[in-house]
């Protein structure tokens, strides 16, 4: 079977492109109505601040969408801190905090809360945006510090943006009964989907396009099976894609036909367990 050893292996001389395809993200992401509609919902909320809640299986580009959203911020006027959940207990969580605001953490969980809100509002009118990634592994406690973080002095107004970022599962934690407080002042929901069929293909001439690509690569045929295998996942397209098009560089191909497609699946897709064995 042939391998694929190199993201470099795809040519970029036989492809026409200024850069490699599928194995980064484009600076701006490729955006289908549920996308865009995500985007507008983002700024809407803020303008308010306060807590955002994204979600959606994984590989489907929420972090990308969501890094795209504040990276776009005026940024003198936004503060970003970006925090991935990998089972963090609260006090490390505080301490991630603190260190992404310049505090050295004082000794207690309550003058440690205090002190990054006292930086929250030390810093204003610079509007703090907070992501909380892969919340779905987030801890109670954990939660429950997100949510005291904008309890500061009996305030109306929020001086802080959270934006938290999870698969479904951090939906259905959101669900139970022990995080009802936060639940409440989540004032922006929105679930990132997978792409259909026709957002498939025009997702891999978008990439292709931003790759520097100026005719069709990806034959007709063989977008649709990456679509059949993938279901519209952003992550699997890029693979499926990427190793096509490096298996038909092998080939001195200047297109990817559906037969490239079919080469590589297997090294691309955990395999069906076989039955037999």
């Amino acid at each position: 079977m042939y391998s694929i050893q190199e993201p470099s292996l795809i040519r970029h001389d036989l492809f026409g492109l200024t850069h490699t395809p599928f194995i980064t993200a484009p600076p701006k992401p490729y955006l289908d109505d549920n996308r865009k509609q995500g985007l507008n919902k983002l700024e809407a909320f803020l303008q308010t601040r306060g807590f955002a809640a994204i979600a959606g299986r994984p590989g489907n580009g929420k972090t990308a969408l969501v890094r795209y959203f504040v990276e776009s911020r005026h940024q003198p006027s936004h503060k970003i801190l970006y925090i991935p959940f990998c089972h963090l207990s609260d006090n490390e969580l505080l301490g991630a905090i603190c260190m992404r605001f310049d505090i050295v953490p004082p000794f207690g969980k309550n003058k440690t809360i205090a002190a990054i809100q006292q930086r929250i509002d030390d810093i204003q009118p610079v509007n703090p945006i907070i992501v909380f990634d892969e919340m779905q592994n987030a801890l109670p406690k954990s939660m429950d510090i997100i949510r005291i973080l904008a309890n500061n002095h009996f305030e109306r107004a929020n001086k802080i943006s959270c934006i938290l970022i999870g698969t479904k599962e951090f939906f259905d934690k959101l669900r139970l009964a022990i995080n009802e407080s936060l639940r409440q002042r989540i004032t922006c929901f929105h679930s990132i989907g997978e792409l259909d069929e026709n957002a498939t293909n025009e997702y891999i001439r978008y990439c292709l396009a931003q790759a520097g690509a100026q005719h069709q690569i990806v034959e007709p045929s063989a977008a649709k099976l990456i679509y059949d295998i993938s279901a519209g996942t952003i992550r699997i397209i890029n693979k499926l894609a990427a190793a096509a098009m490096a298996y038909a560089s092998n080939k001195e191909s200047s297109a990817v036909l559906l037969d490239h497609v079919q080469e590589v699946t297997d090294q691309c897709i955990l395999p069906k367990r076989n039955l037999t064995l």
